[in-house]
């Protein structure tokens, strides 16, 4: 790759090979030219050459902030199953409560009646507690916490996008011949 020292001896040397050319004649227009994007170019380089670590770094915080996200993610959907679980298994025990109910009215073993009985109440417990409170509230600060950072990837994104609008803008800073 080529080196800004380099490539600013070049320039340099371009610079003078212009001005040596002026001083032999300076009516010549095509050297004023040649001077001119000599010039350019040794200012497009200079700012290329600037814009290479700030995109460096932006990439790299970009990166970072993209698996901080995807990790905030991953959390979040894995609170997100656990309440869905305890939720499911609310939803079973409901259900296996009423059927217990029903083959309680029925049942005439007073012995079957009475371990029937300890299994509705701990069906009951399970049907009535719902998803744990705290997963709730872990949910509530992963959801939060996520669209904070998920900001903060979309701001580094935009200032990536304005450093790609900034390369793409060198090229037109030089004029037709």
């Amino acid at each position: 790759m080529i080196t800004m020292k380099y490539l600013l001896r070049l320039g340099t040397l371009g610079v003078l090979a212009a001005w040596a050319a002026v001083a032999q004649s300076p009516a010549d227009a095509t050297l004023q030219a040649l001077l001119t994007e000599v010039r350019q170019l040794r200012l497009t380089v200079e700012k290329s050459v600037s814009l290479g670590p700030r995109i460096q770094l932006l990439l790299q915080r970009a990166q970072l902030q993209d698996q901080k996200v995807a990790r905030i993610s991953q959390q979040l959907d894995e609170v997100r199953r656990q309440i869905a679980d305890e939720t499911k298994r609310q939803t079973n025990a409901a259900e296996a409560q009423a059927k217990f109910e029903q083959a309680l009215v029925s049942e005439s073993d007073a012995e079957r009646r009475k371990q029937m009985e300890h299994e509705l109440e701990d069906l009951k417990v399970i049907a009535a507690r719902g998803p744990d409170p705290q997963l709730r509230t872990r949910e509530g600060e992963l959801a939060s916490l996520l669209q904070t950072e998920q900001a903060a990837l979309d701001e580094l994104n935009g200032k990536l996008d304005a450093v790609e609008r900034q390369l793409e803008a060198l090229p037109a800073t030089n004029t037709p011949r």
